[in-house]
């Protein structure tokens, strides 16, 4: 707007040469354009395809990536690719919790397929439209709704090769490459200090390490009633940093809980089926 006002108060162009532009099929395009993007976020069509890719992704790193490099760019193909990233942060996000998994590893993935995305179909893009209404002004054939979908796909799958096996170790996150880089006697030197000084300030009982050995089945408030204890965080192997419990946060075999709580959760521990006091 500003171009066309300067455009115009400066005498290079009429008003209705200025204003032309606004009388494009693109410019009405891109317009109809954002309103399927806002209908489709509106409407949870958006994010429910994020909670299918939940759903079916599971725990396993290789299928969530897959699932939302696929899904960022089916949606990506009838939106804007910067709506398909505000809608699937979240929901990255809300996966990382769950299942213990770095942020980094599924949210960079899914910015290069919501990028990739404006290569499969005329819409996609604005850019797409412009060609298009340029090389029919020329005198040329438009471009066609699918006209360039098979390279666009073959370029999304090849990024999806590529961040499964090459840009994998590259990622951030790699918690098993980066303890085997750090030297053992720090971690025990750290960890010898953390109980040094929970031990000065008396905080020994308050504070257990437990092993999940059974996958709960109910709710983490009912397993807990009764008693003054609660979890704080849980690590998840090979995860060498802990992630703070949330409410939604699933516990497996194997994970690692910190609980806070009084000295009768220190029985409940050894007599609950699912947790193992840990050294």
């Amino acid at each position: 707007m500003i171009v066309v006002i300067a455009l115009i108060l400066s005498g290079i162009l009429a008003s209705g040469q200025a204003m032309s532009g606004f009388g494009s099929p693109v410019v009405i395009m891109v317009a109809a354009l954002l309103i399927i993007g806002e209908m489709l976020d509106r409407t949870g069509i958006a994010h429910s395809i994020g909670n299918l890719i939940l759903r079916y992704g599971g725990n396993s790193e290789t299928r969530l990536l897959v699932f939302l490099m696929v899904g960022a760019g089916i949606l990506g193909s009838v939106m804007s690719s910067t709506a398909i990233v505000a809608i699937f942060v979240p929901i990255i996000l809300r996966i990382a919790a769950k299942t213990g998994l770095h942020q980094s590893r599924l949210l960079l993935p899914m910015s290069y397929a919501a990028l990739i995305s404006g290569m499969l179909t005329l819409i996609a893009t604005a850019p797409n439209l412009v060609v298009s209404d340029t090389l029919q002004e020329g005198g040329y054939e438009p471009l066609g709704f699918f006209s360039f979908f098979p390279i666009g796909l073959f370029v999304l799958v090849v990024a999806i090769l590529y961040s499964l096996t090459i840009a994998r170790p590259m990622l951030a996150g790699d918690d098993a490459a980066v303890e085997a880089e750090r030297p053992s006697e720090g971690t025990a030197s750290r960890r010898a200090s953390s109980l040094k000084l929970l031990e000065t300030f008396a905080l020994l009982d308050k504070f257990y390490l437990v092993s999940v050995v059974h996958k709960p089945q109910s709710d983490l408030r009912s397993i807990f009633s009764g008693i003054i204890a609660r979890v704080l965080a849980r690590k998840r192997p090979p995860k060498r940093k802990a992630d703070a419990f949330v409410p939604e946060m699933e516990l497996m075999t194997r994970d690692a809980c910190w609980l806070s709580g009084n000295r009768q959760s220190l029985p409940y521990c050894r007599i609950n089926p699912h947790f193992a006091l840990s050294a």
